[in-house]
Formats: C-alpha cells, sequence, structure tokens
C-alpha cells in the first residue's frame, strides 16, 4: 500500500467483521442476491450509521446510510476524519449504469473507506474504488493473503460472498453437497428407510443451511422414497425454491412438493418429451417443468445459473451425487456422520456412486475443513479441489497453480496436504481477478448484444427490477417493477384488488412486490383489471421511460449499449420468461429488450426530452 494510507488498526477489522454479520443476517432474504452492507462510524471509531442491502432492487446499503445520515442531520465534516466500511466493492461504472452508491459514500463526509473486498464481477471490478480515490477519498481495500486482525476481517469479507467469488469463477452457482451417515458410512438402511440417520439439532441446522440458498437439489430417487417438503420448517419468509431432477419422470402424483402456493416454488427438470401428459399435469398444480435434450447433473446446474442463482442445496443419493461430483458441480461438501451403526453391506446405500478412482491417492481430498459438533452428530465441512472444478478455476488450478504457488498434479502423491490448497478463498478470488483482463472493447458495429436479467449482474440497471424509483402520477414508487405490479389492480373496487396495490406499493423489494402480485392474480383473477393485457406493455413503457429520463446512469448505459444501424442489441436474457424476455433458448419475445431500444430511439430523435 502507498504509505500515506493509514494502516487498518483492530477497530477497522472489528467493525468490517460487524459489516459481515449484517450483510449475512440478510441470508435467506436477499436470495438471490450478493450480501452487502455498510456502516459510518467518526474518526474515533464511534459507529454514526449501519445499513443492509434488503435485496435486489431494494435501496443499496451506500444509499440508505447517506439517507439516514441526511435525514439525522449527521453529515460528517472533514476535520472528524469519518471511514465508511463495506464489505464489498459497491455496483459502479459504465456495465453497471449505476453512480450513486460512490456520490453516496462521499456525501457522508468520509474521508475514508475501508473496502473488504473488490467486486467479483469482471466489468465491476476496482471501478468503484477508483471512483472513490478520483473524489479525494483513501481507500483501504482488505488483503485476502494478510495476516492477524486485517486477514480474518478479509477472509470473513471473503465468506460471506463465497457463493459469488465461486459462481464468477466456475460459471456455475455454488453448490454444497449434504449428506447424512452412520459410523459405517450409510445415508439408509438396506430397505432404504433414512429416518433418521442424525439427531434434532443435525436437522434443524439443516434447515438453516437450506434458508441460505437459492435452491434445494434432489433427485427423483429421493421424492419417491422420502416424500419429502424440503422447506426451512418457516410459516413466513423465504422458502428456496426446491429442484427435482428426474430423467424419467417417474414421481408420485400425490408428492407434497407439488403444494407450491404459499409453500415454496418447485422445479422440475426431466427429459424433453417425456410424459408429457404427467407434465401438464404438474404445470397445473404451479411446479415449473423445464426439458433438457439431455438431462445431467452439469446441465441442471448450468440452467440453475442462468436463472441467476449463486447458491445451491444438493440433498441427493449417491447415485446422483457421482456424477455431479465427476462433473465439477459440487465446490463444498456437509458431511453429518452419526455415532450408530447399520451394516447392511452393498444393499444398504452410501453418500457417493462409483467416482471411477482406483487409487487412494487419487482420492479428492477436501480443503479448508472444519469439525462441528452438534448433539451427538459430527459435522464435517470441506471444500472441494478447484482442479475439480469447472470454469476459470479449473483452467488455472490444472494448469499447477496452487496457493503456496507450487506446480503439481493431484495423482502425483499421496500427501494431502500437499495436493490441495488451504481453503481460503485466495485461487478463487485469484480466478475472478484474471477474468478481469479478457474483457474486450469492441467497436461500435461490431458490439455483442447486451443482455441482462438479475439487477445486480452486469447491465442489470435496465431491468425493471433495478433500485431506481419511478414518480407517476404524483406518486413515488420504489422500482419500475413496483409500478408495474400495482398497476394490474388499479382502479379495481373489491378489497383483494384494494389490498393487493397497496401490499405492492410498501413492498420492501421489486422481488416481494412481483411475488404478491403475482399470487393475487393467480389466485383471484377477478381482481385483476379488466384490460390489463391490452395496457400492460404501455404500463411498463411508462415506467421505463421516467427511469431512463430521470436517471443518467442507466440512460446512458442504454445509449452506448445499442448501435446506431437499428439492430436490437438489448436483450432480457430470462430464462424463464418468454415474453417480456428471450426465453431459454433465446426465441422469446424479448418486450422488456423491445421497449427499450424504442425509448432510445425517442431519446436519440429528441421525442423525449430530458432537460425537461
Amino acid at each position: 500500500r502507498a504509505a500515506t494510507l493509514r494502516a487498518v488498526t483492530p477497530r477497522d477489522a472489528e467493525i468490517m467483521t460487524r459489516v459481515c454479520e449484517l450483510a449475512r443476517a440478510r441470508e435467506g432474504i436477499a436470495a438471490p442476491h450478493p450480501l452487502s452492507a455498510c456502516a459510518v462510524t467518526r474518526g474515533d471509531g464511534d459507529v454514526v450509521v449501519e445499513a443492509t442491502h434488503a435485496g435486489q432492487g431494494s435501496t443499496r446499503a451506500e444509499i440508505a446510510c447517506a439517507d439516514e445520515m441526511r435525514r439525522r442531520g449527521a453529515t460528517l465534516n472533514p476535520s472528524d476524519r469519518g471511514t465508511v466500511y463495506v464489505n464489498l466493492e459497491p455496483v459502479h461504472g459504465e456495465v453497471a449504469g449505476e453512480t450513486r452508491s460512490v456520490e453516496a459514500l462521499a456525501a457522508t463526509g468520509a474521508t475514508r473507506a475501508v473496502v473488504g473486498m473488490l467486486h467479483p464481477l469482471p466489468g465491476l471490478r476496482g471501478r468503484a474504488v477508483r471512483a472513490l480515490r478520483e473524489r479525494g477519498i483513501e481507500v483501504c481495500v482488505l488483503e485476502g493473503e494478510a495476516e492477524g486482525f486485517e486477514g480474518e476481517a478479509a477472509r470473513a469479507c471473503r465468506e460471506t460472498n463465497e457463493a459469488l467469488l465461486y459462481r464468477v469463477a466456475t460459471g456455475l452457482p455454488f453448490s454444497v453437497y449434504k449428506y447424512a451417515m452412520t459410523l459405517d458410512g450409510k445415508i439408509a438402511t438396506d430397505t432404504g428407510h433414512s429416518s433418521w440417520v442424525t439427531g434434532a439439532e443435525a436437522r434443524e441446522m439443516v434447515f438453516r443451511e437450506r434458508k441460505r440458498a437459492d435452491a434445494v437439489v434432489v433427485g427423483g430417487g429421493t421424492v419417491r422414497k422420502d416424500n419429502p417438503r424440503l422447506t426451512c420448517r418457516e410459516e413466513t419468509g423465504f422458502q428456496p425454491a426446491r429442484v427435482v431432477l428426474t430423467r424419467s419422470l417417474d414421481l408420485p402424483e400425490d408428492a407434497k412438493l407439488w403444494n407450491v402456493r404459499g409453500v415454496a416454488p418447485t422445479i422440475v427438470c426431466t427429459t424433453k418429451g417425456v410424459k408429457p401428459e404427467f407434465q401438464n399435469a404438474l404445470r397445473a398444480k404451479g411446479v415449473e417443468v423445464v426439458e433438457f435434450d439431455e438431462l445431467t447433473p452439469l446441465a441442471a446446474a448450468q440452467y440453475m445459473f442462468k436463472r441467476g442463482f449463486l447458491r445451491c442445496f444438493w440433498e441427493c443419493g449417491g447415485g446422483l451425487a457421482a456424477p455431479a461430483m465427476k462433473s465439477g458441480v459440487f465446490h463444498n461438501v456437509l458431511a453429518f456422520i452419526a455415532p450408530k451403526l447399520v451394516g447392511g453391506g452393498a444393499l444398504a446405500p452410501t453418500p457417493l456412486g462409483n467416482l471411477g478412482i482406483e487409487a487412494m491417492h487419487d482420492a479428492l481430498p477436501l480443503s479448508g475443513v472444519r469439525l462441528e459438533i452438534y448433539g451427538r452428530d459430527i459435522l464435517i465441512r470441506g471444500y472441494v479441489p478447484n482442479s475439480h472444478s469447472t470454469g476459470r478455476l479449473s483452467q488455472l488450478a490444472s494448469a499447477g497453480y496452487s496457493v503456496r504457488g507450487l506446480e503439481f498434479n493431484v495423482g502425483e502423491s499421496s500427501d494431502d496436504d500437499e495436493r490441495t490448497d488451504d481453503g481460503s478463498l485466495i485461487s478463487v478470488e485469484r480466478a475472478v481477478a484474471s477474468l478481469v483482463n479478457d474483457d474486450e472493447v469492441c467497436d461500435m458495429d461490431n458490439l455483442p448484444p447486451v443482455k441482462f436479467y438479475k439487477a445486480w449482474d452486469e447491465y442489470g440497471a435496465l431491468s425493471n427490477f433495478s433500485p431506481f424509483p419511478v414518480s407517476v402520477d404524483g406518486v413515488e414508487w420504489p422500482t419500475v417493477e413496483h409500478y408495474y405490479q400495482a398497476q394490474k389492480f388499479a382502479g379495481v373496487h373489491n378489497d383483494i384488488a384494494r389490498e393487493s396495490f397497496e401490499k405492492i406499493k410498501l413492498a420492501e423489494s421489486p422481488e416481494a412486490a412481483a411475488k404478491i402480485g403475482r399470487s393475487a392474480q393467480a389466485a383471484h383473477p377477478e381482481s385483476v383489471r379488466k384490460d390489463w393485457d391490452d395496457v400492460k406493455v404501455d404500463v411498463m413503457r411508462r415506467a421505463l421511460t421516467e427511469k431512463l429520463v430521470r436517471y443518467e446512469g442507466p440512460r446512458t448505459l442504454l445509449m452506448e449499449s445499442v448501435c446506431t444501424d437499428g439492430r436490437v442489441r438489448v436483450i432480457e436474457d430470462s430464462p424463464v420468461d418468454g415474453v417480456w424476455g428471450a426465453g431459454r433458448d433465446g426465441t422469446g419475445q424479448n418486450l422488456l429488450g423491445a421497449l427499450l431500444v424504442n425509448i432510445r430511439e425517442d431519446l436519440v430523435s429528441g421525442r423525449l426530452d430530458v432537460e425537461k
């Protein structure tokens, strides 16, 4: 670091650890979304304000802090030598279409910023740090390889968003494989009975882990044998999607997973064309059925990546777990060991099927191993070797790079310590950092299509879920999606419509607003305005226009992302929406992308006057 920077102090580390705790408190609420929080202190270390990012499209933590300080009249003076703390570098820059977080941090009056880690997304990495320094703010980024209190705080920041790091480094959601086995290595008896291998304390911990995930994944065998609900056992709040992988679709007609309304969404991944009548019956119950030409764990994980999932929790049997492990889907293992014996020989199933490993020195050594006790059961956590992963992480690991810079071959040595990294996420972050160099700057005539989906991802400012309030007819709406969903019920004179309208208006995030609107529309179609199908495109256009006229960031992003030859280059890349988006196969109507292109044309022609 430059000599002029103030050194990281124990108080810095203490506050950053607190910021990580605030961010992680949103797990299962912010999903699927990176976890971020912010705190502002005076020079003496006293915390002035702190805030978290509630989820996709909600107010960013940095902006929430600045707004609260302004409300209190607590803006700092340079003499206060204030410091802002963020566990994750704020979203900023050209592909973000966003500058407000950096402006908010500057508006606090702080003269120093401590950033827990650079943003993993290549188009965002380092942009906010550079912008803060250009505004005269001293910026310290915690070093992932530091020792002592700084190293501990840096590791906490990386562990808080390990799912995002792995997603970028591997091109897949961060996937955790959980299983529970007896001391003799069995997950069930030779009759298939498995309830329960572990005690109540261990099962409660599993419910908490489910809540951290965007999806819980099982195979068809688990559904047939156990008929699980796969929920977090909470009556309210976030529930992850339940994902079932089954090539045959040989599933019971009355499974608990088909109960989705008011419980949790269920996604069934299966082979194209199998049992069409049963597929239709599932869809009629609200279950989403996704067909694959060839269903494999890797294909399913790639699909979940495209849906924007960050973290998946696999609770499948050994038959599905083995190909998932072999294809690099799994990144982390949670193995519960119960102090009991069942025997059963070859008929009693084990956690993993055949991996093709013949020699013990070729076994996969887990890294970052930790042991925990839950009641009478032992939990072993560990990371799968990076060389057994996918994407850039696998490329670097296979090329012979380890955390210590050693060259090694997984099959050469029986010394497990030599064959694995230390589980510190350093190598994962290195893989992420290397992707920044892959960004190419194309001339305008050769620009590839701009694809956007999740508001937190690159180009996410174009999304109707992005956190840009809009004012329509004198009413301030938190996002475009809030306004759009509420208009379904506008002017309808019944209690359900009025209640839905108000709930949407007050929803904490656009995800919550969309859930309220869609659920009410499905359950009470009579409460939706009669002309909705005729006016919904105009409703969306009106709110998008207000956003793009009002905010320079997304407007600039739109103007620079479409060539002047008239070709459509803006694609809402939702794999589940073939009307507003391009759909899974890219043949959807892409109404949202087309609307943005039309609005851009109005801006270019002057039909929309930004100055006015």
